[in-house]
């Protein structure tokens, strides 16, 4: 185990899964960050950044010790590129890498937040098109988050009929701003409709977790209702399954 962010080590962070391009580099006992957001970012901007946070730092790439990395689920074109970048940098560098949730990412982002709304617990909620969302829930206490029910992908209709989680509970992600889902959010004691993970938030995890292999370093999708089909060549039918 690595340790605390006091000790020595290297280690980047790094997420990619929503619209934010966000880097934190925890070395020398500091965390140094480069965080943006905007359209095509982490095509456009991410190699540029990590050059930019590793000159800050005088440290070349393969001194990193460890990445911890947000695999998703979340925007396809965004993981890939970080999976890709994280994976040539453990590889470099010979290092393990610690993935993480981009669901559990988000409730880690607001996690001091909403400790000091004193809240229990707390629902992750991210668009995911079609009438899907991408869902978590996590519990709140002495310790920090705990999993209640793990990632997964459900529908606007089964959520709307969902309970809430209890009295004192809060709403992360862009899915609660759903209309269908507007009465959901009424009474919470906490809300965040960005889907904006900041990476230094993911930092204390190696203090808690073993990093793993590199190799398994990959984009992590839920597969729900609606599945992907390729466009039908001029004049075959179209299929109804």
């Amino acid at each position: 185990m690595l340790g605390s962010l006091t000790s020595p080590s290297n280690v980047l962070a790094l997420d990619t899964s929503g619209p934010a391009c966000s880097l934190a580099l925890s070395t020398a006992g500091q965390v140094l960050e480069r965080h943006e957001t905007g359209a095509r970012i982490h095509n456009e901007r991410l190699l540029a950044l990590l050059d930019e946070l590793f000159k800050e730092a005088a440290l070349a790439p393969r001194a990193l010790d460890c990445l911890v990395l947000s695999v998703g689920p979340g925007a396809f074109t965004g993981l890939r590129i970080g999976t890709s970048a994280a994976q040539a940098l453990a590889f470099a560098a010979d290092a393990p890498v610690l993935c993480v949730s981009s669901l559990e990412a988000l409730a880690l982002t607001h996690q001091d937040a909403l400790l000091a709304a004193g809240l229990d617990a707390v629902e992750v909620l991210v668009d995911a098109r079609m009438g899907e969302l991408y869902r978590a829930t996590f519990a709140l206490g002495e310790r920090g988050l705990a999993y209640e029910d793990e990632d997964e992908i459900t529908t606007v209709e089964a959520l709307t009929e969902a309970p809430a989680l209890s009295s004192r509970w809060g709403l992360i992600g862009d899915g609660q701003s759903l209309p269908a889902l507007s009465a959901r959010g009424a009474e919470v004691g906490f809300q965040e409709p960005s889907n904006i993970v900041r990476a230094r938030a993911l930092l204390p995890l190696l203090a808690q977790r073993e990093p793993g292999a590199r190799e398994k370093a990959v984009p992590r999708y839920l597969e729900g209702r609606v599945r992907w089909q390729p466009a039908p060549a001029p004049g075959m039918p179209v299929s109804s399954a």
